[in-house]
Protein backbone atom coordinates (compact mmCIF):
# COMPACT_ATOMS: atom_id res chain seq x y z
CA UNK A 1 0.00 0.00 0.00
CA UNK A 2 1.17 3.59 -1.10
CA UNK A 3 0.53 6.47 0.78
CA UNK A 4 0.86 10.01 -0.48
CA UNK A 5 0.18 12.86 1.27
CA UNK A 6 -0.04 17.05 0.12
CA UNK A 7 -2.10 19.64 2.20
CA UNK A 8 -5.06 18.46 2.96
CA UNK A 9 -4.92 15.46 0.50
CA UNK A 10 -4.22 12.19 1.23
CA UNK A 11 -4.18 9.74 -1.67
CA UNK A 12 -3.39 5.52 -1.08
CA UNK A 13 -2.71 3.28 -3.63
CA UNK A 14 -3.34 -0.29 -3.17
CA UNK A 15 -2.00 -3.67 -5.06
CA UNK A 16 -4.01 -6.49 -6.37
CA UNK A 17 -2.78 -8.93 -3.67
CA UNK A 18 -3.90 -5.79 -0.67
CA UNK A 19 -6.73 -5.34 -2.77
CA UNK A 20 -7.99 -8.97 -2.39
CA UNK A 21 -6.88 -9.07 1.30
CA UNK A 22 -9.04 -6.25 1.99
CA UNK A 23 -12.07 -7.62 0.86
CA UNK A 24 -11.54 -11.01 2.83
CA UNK A 25 -10.25 -9.43 6.19
CA UNK A 26 -12.12 -5.66 5.32
CA UNK A 27 -8.60 -4.16 5.97
CA UNK A 28 -5.19 -3.49 5.53
CA UNK A 29 -2.48 -1.80 7.29
CA UNK A 30 0.94 -0.68 7.03
CA UNK A 31 3.47 0.36 9.41
CA UNK A 32 6.87 2.74 9.73
CA UNK A 33 8.62 2.11 13.10
CA UNK A 34 10.84 5.45 13.82
CA UNK A 35 12.54 3.75 16.85
CA UNK A 36 11.60 4.29 20.23
CA UNK A 37 8.23 3.04 20.44
CA UNK A 38 7.32 5.77 17.63
CA UNK A 39 5.13 4.13 15.75
CA UNK A 40 3.13 5.58 12.30
CA UNK A 41 0.71 3.29 10.60
CA UNK A 42 -2.14 3.56 8.16
CA UNK A 43 -4.91 1.85 6.97
CA UNK A 44 -7.91 1.13 4.31
CA UNK A 45 -10.70 -0.19 5.95
CA UNK A 46 -14.53 -1.16 4.91
CA UNK A 47 -17.24 0.22 7.34
CA UNK A 48 -20.53 -1.01 6.43
CA UNK A 49 -21.80 1.58 9.03
CA UNK A 50 -20.56 4.46 7.18
CA UNK A 51 -21.91 6.31 4.05
CA UNK A 52 -19.18 8.14 2.73
CA UNK A 53 -15.67 7.83 2.59
CA UNK A 54 -13.57 9.11 5.69
CA UNK A 55 -10.46 9.97 7.11
CA UNK A 56 -9.44 10.23 10.68
CA UNK A 57 -6.14 10.54 12.82
CA UNK A 58 -5.31 9.10 16.40
CA UNK A 59 -2.37 8.46 18.43
CA UNK A 60 -0.30 8.13 15.32
CA UNK A 61 -2.82 5.77 13.30
CA UNK A 62 -4.02 7.06 10.33
CA UNK A 63 -7.58 5.70 8.79
CA UNK A 64 -9.17 6.18 6.02
CA UNK A 65 -12.79 4.01 6.03
CA UNK A 66 -14.74 3.00 3.06
CA UNK A 67 -18.55 2.32 2.71
CA UNK A 68 -19.47 -1.05 2.35
CA UNK A 69 -21.19 -0.77 -0.94
CA UNK A 70 -18.63 1.83 -2.40
CA UNK A 71 -16.17 -0.76 -1.53
CA UNK A 72 -17.99 -4.03 -2.74
CA UNK A 73 -18.74 -2.19 -6.11
CA UNK A 74 -15.28 -0.86 -6.46
CA UNK A 75 -13.16 -4.24 -5.75
CA UNK A 76 -15.72 -6.29 -8.11
CA UNK A 77 -15.30 -3.90 -11.35
CA UNK A 78 -12.74 -2.42 -13.22
CA UNK A 79 -13.19 1.24 -11.55
CA UNK A 80 -10.33 2.92 -10.67
CA UNK A 81 -10.77 5.33 -7.75
CA UNK A 82 -12.78 6.11 -5.38
CA UNK A 83 -12.59 9.98 -4.61
CA UNK A 84 -14.14 11.87 -1.51
CA UNK A 85 -13.72 15.95 -0.81
CA UNK A 86 -14.88 16.45 2.73
CA UNK A 87 -15.31 19.66 4.24
CA UNK A 88 -13.92 20.56 7.55
CA UNK A 89 -15.29 22.84 10.25
CA UNK A 90 -12.35 25.72 9.40
CA UNK A 91 -13.89 25.97 5.91
CA UNK A 92 -11.08 24.35 3.97
CA UNK A 93 -11.54 20.87 2.22
CA UNK A 94 -10.03 17.10 3.11
CA UNK A 95 -9.36 15.21 -0.24
CA UNK A 96 -9.24 11.35 0.11
CA UNK A 97 -8.27 9.22 -3.10
CA UNK A 98 -8.02 5.43 -3.07
CA UNK A 99 -7.08 3.87 -6.54
CA UNK A 100 -5.94 0.53 -7.80
CA UNK A 101 -2.34 1.03 -8.17
CA UNK A 102 -1.17 0.76 -11.96
CA UNK A 103 2.29 0.38 -13.11
CA UNK A 104 4.69 3.24 -13.34
CA UNK A 105 5.44 4.35 -16.73
CA UNK A 106 9.19 5.73 -15.51
CA UNK A 107 10.27 3.32 -13.33
CA UNK A 108 11.32 0.41 -15.97
CA UNK A 109 13.10 -1.76 -12.77
CA UNK A 110 9.94 -2.02 -10.67
CA UNK A 111 8.47 -5.08 -9.93
CA UNK A 112 4.59 -4.95 -11.78
CA UNK A 113 3.82 -8.13 -11.25
CA UNK A 114 1.32 -6.86 -8.54
CA UNK A 115 -0.54 -4.19 -9.85
CA UNK A 116 -3.42 -4.03 -12.43
CA UNK A 117 -2.02 -3.98 -15.42
CA UNK A 118 -5.00 -5.27 -17.70
CA UNK A 119 -6.53 -2.14 -16.25
CA UNK A 120 -3.98 0.47 -17.49
CA UNK A 121 -6.28 3.18 -18.66
CA UNK A 122 -5.58 5.12 -21.97
CA UNK A 123 -2.96 7.43 -20.49
CA UNK A 124 -1.49 6.02 -17.42
CA UNK A 125 0.35 8.34 -15.00
CA UNK A 126 3.69 8.11 -14.07
CA UNK A 127 3.98 7.71 -9.85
Amino acid sequence: MKLRTTHNSIRIRIRKSELNKLAEEREIRERVNFGGQVMFSFCLKIDTSIEKVNGSFKNGDLVVSLPGKIAQTWIATNQVSIEENRALEDGEHLHLLIEKDFPCTDREEEDKSDTFFELVPDKPEAC
